[in-house]
């Protein structure tokens, strides 16, 4: 079983996570694949200034397709290196995937400031209600 946990993402891991869901994991439970090859592109990093895509956001979509390998095809799932402009972004998006493939950690992202809000709305709750003390 893979470990994920949370981590707060950019805007486009939680959209590049949300296609790799919807359409990546239904096409191949429609064609269960015998293998699953990934051309791994880290262009889409912020350093590149392209989608801004975090390193989590990479690891996390390394995590879903580690799934969908696990589920058709008995693990088994080879990444091609394809490249990045950025060599910073690219050592470290390459750190990131290999983590997530050795079995690290795999940061799920929740929208922005979505869970500081949470919990501002928590605390602020009970103030805007009657004083039902009497």
């Amino acid at each position: 079983m893979r470990q994920t946990g949370r981590f707060r993402g950019d805007p486009a891991d939680v959209a590049y996570l949300k296609a790799v869901r919807d359409i990546l994991v239904p096409a191949a439970d429609f064609f269960k694949p015998d293998l699953v090859l990934v051309s791994a592109g880290f262009d889409a990093h912020w350093f590149d200034l392209a989608l801004n895509v975090s390193y989590e956001g990479f690891a996390a979509m390394t995590g879903i397709v580690q799934q969908i390998a696990d589920k058709h095809c008995n693990g088994r799932l080879a990444m091609i290196l394809e490249g990045g402009y950025n060599t910073e972004s690219l050592s470290h998006g390459v750190h990131a995937v290999l983590k997530a493939l050795a079995g690290g950690v795999v940061m799920e992202p929740k929208d922005c400031g979505v869970e500081e809000v949470e919990v501002a709305t928590e605390f602020h709750k009970g103030a805007f209600q009657p004083d039902n003390t009497n």
